[in-house]
């Protein structure tokens, strides 16, 4: 936190560092630690800047539309805004028409644009978020952008299927009350939680997953409960595994559990956040249902 700033009013909470600053709501205060890892690539790259008083602001303080820079495209966001991450989660794997992909945390849906986009109306995108305010969002900016190939689902994908708690804080780090670092009680309510062998019955066997931080540290256990079904259908893996559990890395039990099964797998940090790839050994085309 050298160099940093932080103030709180009856608004908001303000992050500065020289001439930039970034607004936040009360309850996005646990993301924090976050902006400050990410804080030169959120100003770089991602939406448009405020110019206030000579302050460079990103303001994340309410629900707003804002506008990614490099593609011009406007989503509505509760609050922090997503990475427009997409080409980097599909450059091991770009889907192509026709697939079946699952944006697993999928947030207000800004990733499931993009994919949908690489999947064509004869694709499919199974958008999982499970907090009731970000799916609120998801619903909007599918209305917004017309994605009829994306398939909104309020369920969390989870290690076994049944009712699970889980925090609707309605923020990036909303997650299963059984893994979050920062749980709210509080905003704590039930949800349908499908494991992987289950969502592939009902869904259909995605050529990629992606998980991102809203799944909050349970991606390990998604995949321990995902190994018998991984050996008989291949799948394409892009997570980001920078959640601690046990003292490390997410990235080192996944990577373990997949190379375990002949799954070739990497990991690397080039946006600040650990993202890690996994791609399946190749495997004679299956019928059989997962």
């Amino acid at each position: 936190m050298s160099g940093f700033r932080v103030r709180a009013d009856a608004f908001h909470i303000s992050l500065s560092k020289g001439k930039r600053t970034i607004h936040i709501a009360d309850c996005n205060y646990p993301s924090i630690p976050f902006l400050v890892h990410v804080w030169d690539h959120l100003f770089a790259t991602t939406v448009a800047l405020e110019d206030v008083d000579g302050q460079q602001v990103l303001d994340f303080s309410a629900p707003a539309l804002h506008t990614y820079r490099d593609s011009g495209l406007s989503f509505w966001f509760p609050g922090i805004v997503e990475d427009a991450a997409a080409d980097l989660y599909t450059s091991r794997y770009r889907p192509t028409a026709g697939d079946v992909v699952w944006d697993v945390g999928a947030h207000a849906g800004a990733t499931s644009y993009f994919l949908s986009k690489m999947i064509g109306n004869t694709g499919k995108v199974f958008a999982f978020e499970p907090d009731e305010h970000n799916f609120q969002f998801l619903l909007r900016n599918i209305e917004l952008h017309g994605l009829r190939n994306v398939i909104p689902l309020p369920i969390a994908l989870a290690s076994a299927s049944g009712r699970q708690l889980f925090s609707m804080s309605g923020t990036l780090g909303s997650g299963l009350v059984e893994h979050s670092q920062c749980p709210d009680n509080a905003v704590a309510r039930e949800v349908e939680a499908v494991s992987f062998q289950e969502a592939c019955t009902r869904f259909g066997v995605p050529s990629l997953v992606k998980m991102d931080m809203d799944i909050e540290g349970a991606e390990a256990d998604v995949i321990a409960g995902a190994l018998d079904t991984l050996q008989r259908f291949p799948v394409h893996f892009a997570i980001e595994t920078e959640h601690r559990v046990n003292d490390q890395l997410t990235s080192v039990p996944i990577g373990r559990m997949l190379r375990q099964i002949g799954y070739r797998v990497v990991s690397d940090r080039r946006t600040g956040e650990e993202i890690t790839w996994a791609t399946p050994p190749a495997l004679p085309a299956l019928t059989a249902s997962p």
